[in-house]
């Protein structure tokens, strides 16, 4: 009897324990917020996620006292700190670091030459974050990929160029359901150019539901925070990471506007508390809330290579060889150059009547009709810069049946750009790459002494594993082999569900691979432009015409595919090209720039780019008394994309003496 009122008596306190176990509470999380404090001095020029000097200034007195405001109605410890005082050891302190602008770099990028040649061999990316900051972090925009590259951060650069809308947005996620209610408020809305004109939007309708993020965006031509967007091909393939919305942008479908990647958070909608609508401000604390119950997460599968394709490209390029593709792009060029040519005219008219020409007008007349490409020529572009279309030629037929025969075999080294390679070693075994058992089938050889030169690539080439003996191989196989997924983002290797099971390296490129380069035909020699640095800039001093006079040339090599921006209208998101020259004493400028005719941009009809190679002139007068060895500098400031890329800008100094 007393048994069983002692039992009765334990279960009553146990009872009484669960019953006052306080819940979670979201209000007790701390927060960071990193971002220009408004009583430091500001930056002389806006970062480049502001498409207005203006705009800059006044938000950069309003943006960190709105989000202050903002975070201290949802989280009882919120601090600030000014982005250019911010050290990694602050973020230890907090629950969640929301960074909003860069930081201060802890390593400045750096570019190792050939000491002889003075030819481009590699770049070391400057380093934000040390390799140990394991943090929970949520990013507002272009801070994910500088401050996350290194770290091998799934948020990478996509595409500076996120309005303010989001679209396959799964709704169903917990940062829509809570702890903070919010009942987004779902319409359609037309549908972005891009994606029904994108190689994948072919069963796009007109409108599509959309969620309104911001009640303002950078397409209001206010010049308003641009907001940034991820690659979303491999964004899922590890178990690390996930898509929660795409938005309104100037890429795919599959572009990442908010996902996670281990404890990073990318929200990619650029708009403060001031812009956000009321939907958004609850979505946005329930980030806070969601990132914070990931920050024990690492990465698993770490992404170091933005540039390196997925199968997914072989799907796009399928889509080039059709009659469609083609006839869309001769379209658009018959239709630019027949509005680019009126426009021409009528600038012309207007200065033989002696009145001023703006910017874009100057700019305007340079123009020079488009080249229509035939069939043969746009296949030779989208195809033919690919490592084996020698053997499949232009023919479509053959590309296709390529593409589909080889796409299981299909992978990227783990630095290349874009290019996809059929792995003959698989495609001997007659098993897929990310197939499983392909790891069994080359351990099997290693153990029966058979094609071993064949076994040690496929190990090589698909873990980052490095095992001695075939007994060695087979044991680790044997006991992580159900935790295993295949990652393409993360280099096409094999790793295993637990972040720490797997070795600290990269994977590894395949040995005797040799890049192929060509001579440069210019007069003045430029690097050959790399995946790395598509666009190679050198410049020149001349003799000009007159007595003590000279002409500055800046000269461009672009690789193909490439492209920096002529012109940008008011609205668009992309970096117009500036050039300058900096001038000792002595020495003056003489007339305007001399520029190459710019070319179109393919579905922005008022954006004009430079490709391939291209000249920018300007003439100098020396006075006599300027001494030998004076030196002038000049620059060229840009922003290379491509179709599938945009790097950040940058400017190239480059000193040339007299």
């Amino acid at each position: 009897m007393l048994k069983s009122f002692f039992i009765a008596l334990a279960l009553v306190a146990l009872i009484f324990s669960c019953e006052q176990k306080p819940e979670f509470d979201p209000s007790s999380i701390s927060v960071l917020y990193v971002g220009y404090h408004p009583g430091k001095p500001m930056p002389e020029k806006a970062p480049t996620s502001w498409t207005s000097q203006e705009r800059f200034a006044k938000e950069y007195k309003t943006r960190m006292p709105a989000f202050m405001s903002y975070l201290k109605q949802y989280f009882n410890n919120v601090d600030s700190i000014d982005c250019r005082e911010y050290t990694a050891d602050l973020s230890a302190k907090y629950d969640v670091t929301i960074f909003d602008e860069n930081v201060k770099p802890i390593k400045e990028r750096v570019i190792h030459t050939d000491p002889e040649t003075g030819a481009f061999l590699s770049m070391e990316p400057a380093i934000y974050l040390p390799d140990d900051y394991h943090h929970a972090s949520l990013f507002i925009g272009h801070p994910a990929r500088n401050l996350g590259s290194t770290l091998g951060s799934k948020l990478d650069w996509y595409c500076l160029c996120l309005d303010r809308h989001s679209h396959h947005t799964k709704l169903n996620h917990e940062i829509f359901k809570g702890p903070f209610e919010v009942n987004p408020t779902i319409e359609n809305r037309p549908t972005p150019k891009p994606i029904l004109k994108s190689w994948d939007g072919g069963d796009m309708p007109a409108e599509i539901p959309m969620w309104e993020v911001n009640t303002e965006g950078y397409h209001d031509e206010k010049g308003y925070r641009i907001g940034m967007v991820s690659r979303g091909w491999g964004f899922e393939d590890s178990p690390d990471a996930e898509v929660i919305s795409s938005g309104v942008c100037d890429k795919q479908k599959t572009a990442v506007a908010i996902g996670r990647h281990g404890n990073h958070f990318l929200w990619g909608f650029a708009g403060s508390p001031d812009y956000m609508t009321d939907e958004a401000k609850q979505v946005f604390a329930n980030a806070i809330v969601y990132t914070y119950k990931h920050k024990d997460d690492k990465f698993i599968a770490k992404k170091y290579n933005e540039r390196i394709a997925t199968k997914v490209y072989a799907d796009e390029l399928q889509f080039y060889t059709t009659e469609k593709s083609y006839q869309e792009s001769v379209k658009f060029y018959k239709s630019w150059n027949a509005d680019m040519t009126k426009r021409s005219n009528e600038i012309k008219e207007k200065q033989a009547k002696g009145d001023e020409l703006n910017e874009e007008e100057k700019m305007m007349l340079g123009f020079r009709p488009q080249p229509i490409l035939t069939r043969e020529q746009y296949l030779q572009k989208n195809i033919g810069r690919n490592s084996w279309s020698k053997e499949t030629g232009l023919d479509t037929v053959k590309i296709v049946n390529f593409l589909k025969e080889n796409r299981p075999y299909f992978y990227s080294q783990p630095d290349g750009f874009y290019d996809l390679q059929v792995d003959e070693d698989a495609k001997s075994l007659g098993i897929a790459n990310d197939d499983i058992k392909i790891l069994d089938a080359a351990i099997t050889l290693l153990e029966g002494g058979k094609d071993i030169e064949k076994a040690e690539r496929l190990l090589w080439r698909y873990t980052i594993e490095d095992f001695a003996t075939a007994n060695e191989w087979r044991a680790w196989f044997n006991k992580y082999q159900s935790k295993m997924f295949f990652t393409q983002s993360g280099g096409f290797v094999w790793l295993i569900n637990d972040p720490d099971a797997n070795p600290d390296v990269k994977p590894r490129k395949d040995d005797g691979l040799v890049a192929r380069t060509e001579e440069s035909k210019n007069e003045l020699k430029l690097d050959e432009p790399t995946h790395a640095e598509p666009v190679s800039v050198g410049a020149i001093l001349v003799e000009g015409e007159r007595e003590g006079e000279k002409q500055v040339v800046i000269k461009t090599k672009i690789m193909e595919g490439y492209h920096i921006y002529a012109f940008v209208p008011a609205g668009e998101a992309y970096i117009k090209t500036e050039q300058g020259i900096e001038l000792p004493k002595g020495v003056k400028l003489v007339g305007s720039w001399d520029k190459s005719a710019p070319a179109p941009y393919p579905g922005k009809d008022k954006i004009m780019i430079y490709k391939d190679q291209n000249t920018f002139k300007h003439k100098v007068k020396v006075d006599a008394n300027v001494t030998k060895g004076t030196t002038i500098k000049c620059w060229l400031y840009y922003q290379c994309c491509n179709a599938d890329i945009c790097f950040p800008p940058k400017k190239k100094e480059i000193v040339l003496t007299l």
